[in-house]
């Protein structure tokens, strides 16, 4: 797959992205990603740069080791893509996890330049401190 092909519309590109998400394929991350890409998550400094962003990736599925990104709807509006999320997964410590996030994707070139996302951090962080069943 050459995902930064101009000929894909920005929607597969995104379809694209969270494939390589739940896969944790970081060779198709890279080819959707942007070079320059800036990403600005909830709970998290914002980070500039594909290995900044590659490195981020990889240290949320340390900390989630079974995830799943569920893009539910995606709205599409030129090279701007918006997608709702359901999340499902569960901590390197047992904990189980579901929210409900906003994903707003950008491109450039074919590629994803701009991502900010989106969710209730306190309810993830409740989530968190809740005790194991």
């Amino acid at each position: 797959m050459n995902a930064s092909s101009p000929g894909l519309s920005p929607r597969t590109v995104v379809e694209h992205y969270f494939a390589a998400v739940n896969a944790e394929d970081f060779d198709t991350l890279r080819r959707v990603l942007h070079p320059e890409i800036e990403l600005t998550a909830c709970m998290s400094r914002p980070r500039q740069g594909l290995e900044s962003v590659i490195r981020f990736f990889r240290a949320v599925f340390e900390r989630y080791p079974v995830h799943s990104d569920i893009a539910t709807r995606l709205i599409c509006d030129g090279d701007t893509v918006v997608a709702d999320i359901h999340f499902e997964g569960r901590t390197d410590t047992g904990i189980d996890i579901t929210f409900e996030a906003v994903d707003v994707f950008d491109l450039t070139d074919g590629r994803i330049r701009r991502l900010s996302q989106w969710f209730d951090s306190a309810d993830l962080q409740r989530q968190l401190r809740s005790p194991k069943p």
